[in-house]
């Protein structure tokens, strides 16, 4: 990256009107702060195959599949769905395995959906979770 140069066309500062040397060293560091972290997360030349980055990239993203892939499968399933059922939905439909979506009638009023169900305090926390809602209750 070449130099940049700013030059003041205006009239000439009074010295009084001027920032002190340790402003000056303070803006230029959090600039140059600014800049390694644009640097960082904004790749202006792209994340190309064989870059660090991409690698990094992709490993963070298969972690988080993983980590989703195997929190679902340690989830109990709802021992009033038909076979081939995955969840309940709101209005009472149930939400089958290949996508689709089939209205059961008979289980509608009785069954409570599972889909953004509200958790109460306790129940199936994480140590951040239950870390999260102390602050919260805290506040």
């Amino acid at each position: 990256m070449g130099s940049r140069h700013c030059s003041y066309k205006g009239p000439p500062l009074a010295p009084h009107s001027r920032p002190s040397e340790a402003t000056v060293k303070r803006l230029a560091a959090e600039a140059e702060m600014q800049q390694k972290m644009w640097d960082l997360f904004v790749p202006e030349g792209g994340i190309r195959f064989g870059d660090r980055r991409f690698w990094v990239l992709l490993s963070i993203v298969l972690g988080l599949h993983a980590a989703n892939m195997y929190k679902d499968s340690r989830k109990p399933r709802d021992l009033g769905l038909p076979e081939g059922a995955v969840r309940r939905l709101p209005d009472g439909g149930l939400l089958l395995a290949d996508g689709s979506i089939a209205k059961n009638a008979e289980a509608a009023p009785a069954a409570q959906h599972t889909l953004h169900r509200v958790r109460e305090a306790g129940e199936d926390d994480t140590a951040l979770g239950s870390a999260l809602r102390k602050m919260k209750d805290a506040v």
